[in-house]
């Protein structure tokens, strides 16, 4: 009896003190996450969407991310290169010349010096120059583009997407003008997903203007045997896609 006494109160307390260890596991963990969370270790989604879920990515859940873009034109931004031209009663002052935004936000123009340009759009900055040189000849006339050609050198204005994972090409693309780019078309512009690649569970992560994070599931395989492309997602400048691996 006393043996089955001894054998009852050992396991007694050993389940106490797993019970014990448990709970300051728990507790540990919990602080772990909240410390994380606060130092940003750990990046808690805010929303989770899941398309092939929901049905279409058009439900209420985007309905808030519809205006996405700022003013219809991309603004001029270091890095960027221009197209310029100047003229005067039909007669060019400035032979078309390319200028490349420098980390300051300037370029450098003939007689006018530098020109800060950061944050303008295009015709803001046509409308800077024509004053900026009407200071030495009457009425000029300035032109200013986007020195961008998709696959060329040059960054495109409209804003890149990083492409991750099982794809062919890791890597940024670029946005194109249309702003039409989706996730099917991204990632042939990735050079295509590998063959281990899971086109079922495509993850898109995307910051909103508020710094919360959003990530979406897109089933590509779906779209490609049935047609959906209402779920297939157009994408922003700055989202992440990432195409997991599978063993099977």
């Amino acid at each position: 009896m006393a043996c089955m006494f001894s054998v009852r109160k050992l396991w007694s307390v050993g389940l106490l003190v797993v019970v014990f260890c448990a709970v300051q596991l728990l507790s540990g963990c919990i602080v772990f996450e909240k410390v994380g969370e606060a130092i940003g270790l750990i990046d808690r989604p805010e929303t989770w969407v899941d398309i092939d879920e929901t049905g279409s990515f058009k439900g209420d859940e985007m309905a808030e991310f519809e205006d996405w873009w700022e003013g219809g034109d991309p603004k001029i931004r270091a890095g960027l290169v221009l197209r310029i031209g100047i003229t005067a009663a039909g007669t060019p002052i400035v032979e078309e010349i390319l200028r490349e935004v420098n980390m300051n936000g300037d370029i450098l123009m003939s007689l006018v010096g530098s020109v800060k340009c950061v944050g303008l759009t295009i015709f803001e900055l046509q409308k800077v120059l024509e004053e900026e040189y009407a200071k030495f000849y009457h009425d000029p006339q300035a032109t200013v583009s986007f020195a961008y050609v998709p696959g060329g050198p040059y960054k495109s204005p409209w804003g890149t997407v990083l492409v991750m994972g099982a794809v062919g090409r890791e890597g940024p693309v670029d946005m194109p003008s249309t702003r039409d780019l989706t996730v099917t078309r991204v990632l042939m512009l990735a050079g295509g997903v590998h063959p281990l690649g899971d086109k079922t569970k495509v993850r898109v992560s995307r910051r909103t203007k508020d710094k919360k994070l959003i990530r979406y599931k897109v089933n590509v395989k779906r779209i490609g045997e049935t047609g959906r492309f209402d779920l297939d997602l157009p994408l922003r400048p700055g989202d992440v896609v990432w195409v997991p691996e599978t063993w099977y």
